[in-house]
């Protein structure tokens, strides 16, 4: 299997691990607030993170570049987690949604600014053409474009932290173990989120129930879809792996209709399918090119 194939393949998986994620987390937040389940699945994602890395001789790899990685990662999720809360506060959440997902035009051109990454043929209108498929996809007859400006940057800078996030772990990722920086970034991400208020209180309270919805979260989130991203950077551009992130919302609507019942509607189905579309257009360019090229 070529190695393009491999990224494309992990970066699918990682998608459809990150909509599996969102199926149990919307059932638990139907009773728990957001920050406590949030630390739940990071406790819960840590020991997963920490049994694998344990089972599998030599990937325990923690070095001075591993350490700041982690470090970078779990500051930066933080960040864009709290901007995101930040701008709920003021806009609609589904505008907040579509802003947080700038952050692959922003990656196409910070990969290309800092770590030379080509502009593939197709790639800027693919990407284009994936977010107006979500903008379909998010736009509903409650969608306003109410509220102060500084609620919008928030939601930018949830977009930025998110990218900048991706770039760095294209930048860094040859000379760290993804298992290892995960598991790392994992604790650090449950000390950073123990320190906001009342949720180490919430936390004890919980039930098993929602302990069990946040094990399923973990093992698609924090482990699966994390991991499977951080292993498509390997073999193809952050460019072009960042661009899978717009087919999440494709799966949710899937897995929600499967798990939870919520038919989507027909605006969700186009909207759905010019996010694929988008996505094929430098996918198949890049196979049928590569594929041509191995001929020769």
């Amino acid at each position: 299997m070529r190695p393009q194939t491999k990224g494309f393949l992990f970066a699918t998986l990682g998608s459809l691990s990150a909509a599996l994620f969102f199926v149990p987390y919307k059932k638990a937040l139907e009773t728990t607030d957001p920050q406590t389940y949030l630390l739940a699945v990071y406790i819960i994602g840590f020991l997963f993170s920490l049994v694998g890395s344990a089972a599998k001789k030599n990937t325990i790899k923690i070095n001075k570049m591993t350490l700041w990685g982690a470090f970078l990662f779990a500051v930066l999720s933080v960040v864009g987690n709290y901007a995101i809360g930040r701008s709920m506060e003021g806009i609609d959440p589904s505008v907040t949604v579509l802003i947080t997902r700038t952050q692959v035009i922003m990656v196409l051109f910070m990969g290309w600014l800092f770590l030379r990454e080509e502009m593939v043929k197709f790639l800027i209108p693919g990407a284009l053409t994936a977010f107006s498929g979500f903008f379909l996809m998010s736009y509903n007859e409650n969608f306003t474009l109410g509220g102060e400006l500084g609620f919008y940057l928030w939601a930018v800078m949830a977009a930025l932290c998110f990218g900048v996030s991706q770039v760095v772990l294209k930048s860094i990722i040859h000379q760290i173990e993804p298992v290892t920086l995960n598991f790392l970034r994992l604790l650090m991400g449950c000390a950073f989120i123990a320190f906001i208020p009342g949720v180490m209180t919430e936390i004890v309270k919980i039930s098993a129930e929602i302990w069990g919805y946040a094990v399923a979260s973990a093992f698609f989130g924090p482990l699966i879809s994390r991991l499977s991203y951080m292993y498509s950077v390997r073999y193809i551009p952050v460019s072009q792996s960042t661009l899978f992130i717009m087919l999440s919302p494709v799966f949710t609507a899937i897995m929600s209709w499967v798990f939870l019942g919520l038919f989507p509607t027909v605006q969700q189905m186009v909207g759905g399918g010019v996010v694929m579309l988008g996505i094929l257009m430098p996918v198949l360019y890049l196979l049928r090119t590569n594929g041509k090229s191995s001929e020769r």
